[in-house]
C-alpha cells in the first residue's frame, strides 16, 4: 500500500470518529489487502490525529468473539496516548458515539521483547512484564457491519478508542490470572463475566502472540509500552447517563461514569 492511499483511509477514519459516523467498507483505492496494510493505516491514523502510540491491544482473543466478526484469529491495534485514562473518570458526552466496555488485564512492560531465535511463548513474554493493571476497553468502532468488512479493514480501524486503568499490580506473580475472575456492571446490573481463559486461554498467550506480530511488522515490543490484551468478560453497550464498575476481585475496581 502506498503512503497515499493509507493517509486516504486514515482520514475518512478520523472524519467518520470526528463526525460520528459509520462506513462499511474503504473505498478500493485506499482498501487493504494484506494485513500490513492494515497496521500501515493505523500508523497514518495516529499520525494524521497528532497522537503517538503508548503500546498495542490485543482483539478477538476467543471464538465467540472471532464468530461475530467473521475471522478466524486475533488482531492487533495501537494504543494512543490520547486514549489512556485513569479510574476514576467521568466521560464527558459526546467523546463516544456508540460505547461499548469490556473488562480486560492490561500489562506494563518492563524490558523489549526483541527478534530471537524461537517465538515467544507465555513463559517468556511475561519475562517482560512488571506489573498487571485492570483495565476497561472502550470499544466505539467505525466499521457499520465488521463481519462484512473482513479482516483486514478491520485491522485497519483497530486502533483503540479508550482505555481506562486501575491501580498496577507488581505482585501479579501470586495471582493465576487464567482463572482469575472479572465482573462487568452497568448501573450495579452485571452485564458480563469470565476469566482470563477467555483470552487464548491465558493473557500471556496473548502477550506472546502480539510479541510474535510485532517481530513480523518490524517494531518489537519495548519496555515502558502498556498493552492491554483481550476481554475477559465479553462486550457490553453503555449509554449516557450510565456508570460501570469492573470488579477484578485483589486487583480491585474500576470506575467510569459517561455523562449526558
Amino acid at each position: 500500500m502506498t503512503p497515499e492511499a493509507a493517509e486516504q483511509a486514515a482520514k475518512i477514519f478520523l472524519q467518520c470518529r470526528d463526525q460520528g459516523d459509520k462506513i462499511d467498507q474503504l473505498p478500493n483505492a485506499c482498501r487493504p489487502v494484506t494485513s500490513e496494510d492494515g497496521y500501515q493505516i493505523q500508523n497514518a491514523f495516529l499520525k494524521l490525529d497528532g497522537a503517538f502510540a503508548m503500546g498495542w491491544k490485543v482483539a478477538a482473543t476467543n471464538e465467540k468473539t472471532q464468530a461475530m466478526l467473521g475471522i478466524s484469529k486475533p488482531f492487533a491495534g495501537l494504543l494512543p496516548n490520547t486514549a489512556l485514562s485513569l479510574s476514576p473518570i467521568d466521560i464527558p458526552a459526546g467523546t463516544f458515539v456508540n460505547p461499548a466496555l469490556e473488562g480486560e488485564f492490561a500489562v506494563l512492560l518492563g524490558s523489549d521483547l526483541p527478534k530471537t531465535t524461537e517465538p515467544y511463548d507465555a513463559e517468556s513474554a511475561m519475562e517482560a512484564v512488571v506489573a498487571v493493571i485492570p483495565a476497561i476497553e472502550i470499544v466505539d468502532s467505525r466499521i457499520g457491519d465488521r463481519k462484512a468488512a473482513g479482516e483486514k479493514t478491520l485491522i485497519a480501524a483497530g486502533t483503540v478508542a479508550g482505555l481506562v486503568l486501575g491501580i498496577p499490580c507488581t505482585e501479579w506473580r501470586n495471582l493465576t490470572l487464567s482463572a482469575h475472575r472479572v465482573s462487568l456492571y452497568i448501573d450495579n446490573e452485571l452485564k458480563g463475566e469470565g476469566d482470563g481463559s477467555m483470552v487464548l486461554g491465558n493473557p500471556f498467550n496473548s502477550l506472546a502472540w502480539l510479541a510474535n506480530l510485532c517481530v513480523d511488522l518490524g517494531r518489537p515490543l519495548t519496555g515502558g509500552q502498556i498493552i492491554t490484551l483481550g476481554t475477559c468478560t465479553g462486550l457490553a453497550p453503555i449509554t449516557l447517563g450510565s456508570g460501570s464498575v469492573v470488579d477484578f476481585g485483589l486487583l480491585g475496581k474500576i470506575r467510569l461514569n459517561f455523562n449526558r
